[in-house]
């Protein structure tokens, strides 16, 4: 019996860093492996000039186009769906190029997934910035110092990108009060960390030394979703990786996820999603096999 998700790895790479132009025929090439279900163990940044991408992130569709940019971190489950006429560029970010700090930034700003709007001046430098940084990565006349370049080279697109996460976060703060944002941070960080063990929300507000109501206020009027929501949401995507690339049973995952009813389990799954734990497991083997 298998227990362990199928991680793509980020190996024999420049420093941890790879780049490539993205094209149509680029992603035909990689069609079999991309369009399933699958989850890597560093950052994926994907910047299109032109064209269109449907993925699937934590099995949430995302529509990638000319002026948006998608920015993906590690452990997240991702499909490619469909493409057309796609030119663009996608990185890969070993995570020990990302410091703590941009860390925070960017997953404190993800409220509503990973796609980052782009004004058109900041387009316009990422397009000119990763043609750049793809020319320099290809280029081996800078012999020895070649690693050394790159890696350098690649310090401000992350911190480009945090700086546009945390400028999303900032409108949050003209909306609501800085205090309110703090405590939905803090809340989903916790839910994160402890949401096999944790599964009311009074829980959260205990930790949090707050009131259930105030918490549960505060977070909605910042976010639009319950406290409820955010935790039955982590639960549903470890659940779903585990039907998906693992043999355990439903009542093994049920377990695993802090259910001791697995019947229980079941209802819930079945409430968030439309269908059972076992029919969303076979539909993903018959997609597999089409």
């Amino acid at each position: 019996m298998t227990t362990k998700i199928p991680i793509w790895e980020l190996k024999n790479h420049l420093s941890g860093i790879r780049i490539d132009r993205m094209s149509d025929t680029f992603l035909n090439d990689l069609f079999e492996d991309i369009s399933k279900l699958h989850r890597n163990d560093h950052f994926l940044l994907i910047k299109l000039e032109r064209g269109r991408a449907e993925l699937l992130v934590d099995f949430k569709k995302t529509l990638l186009g000319a002026g948006k940019m998608f920015f993906l971190q590690p452990g997240q489950v991702l499909q490619m769906v469909h493409f057309q006429e796609i030119d663009g560029w996608v990185l890969y970010l070993d995570n020990k190029l990302i410091d703590d700090h941009v860390r925070l930034t960017i997953e404190d700003s993800l409220f509503r997934g990973p796609l980052l709007s782009l004004t058109e001046s900041d387009s316009e430098w990422f397009n000119s910035y990763l043609d750049i940084l793809l020319k320099t990565y290809h280029d081996r006349n800078y012999s020895s110092l070649h690693r050394h370049i790159v890696s350098a080279m690649v310090a401000p697109i992350v911190y480009k990108a945090a700086s546009i996460f945390q400028a999303n976060a900032s409108n949050l703060i003209d909306q609501h009060s800085q205090r309110s944002v703090e405590l939905t941070k803090i809340f989903k960080r916790l839910v994160r960390s402890h949401f096999k063990q944790l599964k009311r929300p009074k829980d959260y507000a205990y930790l949090m030394h707050i009131s259930i109501s105030y918490l549960n206020d505060t977070v909605k009027s910042v976010t639009g979703f319950t406290l409820s929501y955010f935790i039955q949401q982590e639960m549903l995507r470890e659940a779903q990786r585990l039907l998906c690339y693992t043999d355990l049973s439903v009542k093994e995952i049920s377990s695993s996820m802090g259910y001791e009813d697995y019947k229980y389990f079941n209802r819930i799954f079945g409430k968030l999603t439309k269908t059972s734990p076992g029919r969303f497991r076979k539909e993903f083997k018959l997609t597999k096999m089409a």
